[in-house]
């Protein structure tokens, strides 16, 4: 296996990318991330050389977003919207509306049907890494994307009909 720091500069934007859409608050990815790296570090002597290391990555950003979101869910938290408005609000709200309806979409999905659309669909991984990052078979792969495709769609066209309904 290569040296920590070298798959770290090498993957740092892969799982940081995955931690951020496996449900980790935003305030909380960079140490989410870095807690990626240091349980790699902590057990690089253990760890099988002969697989994916994206895959196994992959395995250690999912649990450790797993107890930032439980982390997240115990906190009460306030949010305070303090960015400035972009050229025009009314692209910037469609923008926004719209990242929120793929958000719902994901955050209804099992964790399943999510986690291997992120990977496929988000990440662009191919069907057999997905399939092995998972550890599933890859006809299996295949059909959980295919739901989670599905899911999207159907979320996708319930906010345009209410869209539609809205208007006058």
């Amino acid at each position: 296996m290569p040296a920590v720091a070298a798959i770290y500069r090498e993957h740092y934007d892969f799982v940081w990318r995955l931690i951020g859409r496996f449900g980790v608050p935003t305030r909380a990815v960079d140490d989410a991330v870095q807690d990626v790296f240091v349980v790699l570090h902590r057990r690089r002597h253990e760890l099988d050389a002969r697989g994916s290391l994206r895959a196994l990555l992959y395995g250690i950003a999912r649990r450790i977003a797993r107890t930032y979101r439980e982390r997240a869910r115990r906190e009460v938290e306030l949010v305070v919207a303090d960015e400035p408005a972009g050229p025009c609000p009314d692209e910037e709200l469609a923008r926004r509306q719209a990242a929120a309806v793929v958000r719902d979409a994901l955050d209804a999905m099992d964790e399943d049907k999510r986690m291997a659309f992120v990977l496929a669909d988000l990440e662009g991984l191919a069907m057999p890494e997905v399939a092995q990052c998972l550890g599933i078979n890859l006809n299996t792969a295949y059909s959980r994307v295919r739901a989670a495709r599905q899911h999207l769609q159907r979320a996708i066209a319930r906010h345009r009909a209410r869209d539609t309904r809205r208007q006058p």
